[in-house]
């Protein structure tokens, strides 16, 4: 089960790459503070209507200690008529890593991304409830955060 998860993970890292490529959008990475604590690797796509994320983060969850991969797809719905601020629903795969077992599940997010034009800055509130299925069987309804991440290459 162990070597699965690794293929899964290592398939997942180059469907994200290869679809960074077409997007070309604008880039962003910051923190994610909430029900995990970690780093969040954003692209925005040229078009602003969908975006790719990856994080990293240690999670609070009692049943799911460890570090946790997410790799997501989210699609983008501007609220704000200049593109700004828009909801967000998306999901993806996840990997936990603890006492030398890998976990991995789906996840779900929903919530909120504002792009400040002033200043190169990303703002995000979401929540990411995930299942787990392989090598455990957990729901995880508590990683509800707040990312903060500054732009690369504004567009």
């Amino acid at each position: 089960m162990k070597k699965i998860s690794i293929v899964l993970l290592v398939m997942s890292f180059f469907y994200a790459a290869q679809a960074q490529r077409k997007i070309g959008g604008e880039w962003s990475a910051g923190g994610r503070f909430g029900g995990s604590l970690g780093v969040t690797l954003k692209s925005h796509a040229r078009t602003n209507d969908y975006a790719f994320e990856l994080i990293a983060a240690n999670s609070f969850d009692e049943k799911m200690k460890g570090f946790s991969t997410a790799i997501l797809y989210e699609k983008l719905a501007p609220i704000s008529g200049n593109g700004q601020l828009s909801a967000m629903l998306g999901g993806g795969f996840n990997f936990n890593f603890y006492q030398q077992k890998t976990n991995f599940g789906v996840s779900g997010t929903l919530g909120f991304d504002w792009r400040l034009k002033a200043v190169p800055l990303n703002f995000q509130a979401d929540w990411m409830p995930t299942f787990f299925f392989i090598n455990t069987t957990h729901f995880s309804g508590i990683n509800g955060a707040f990312s903060v991440r500054y732009i690369f290459n504004r567009k």
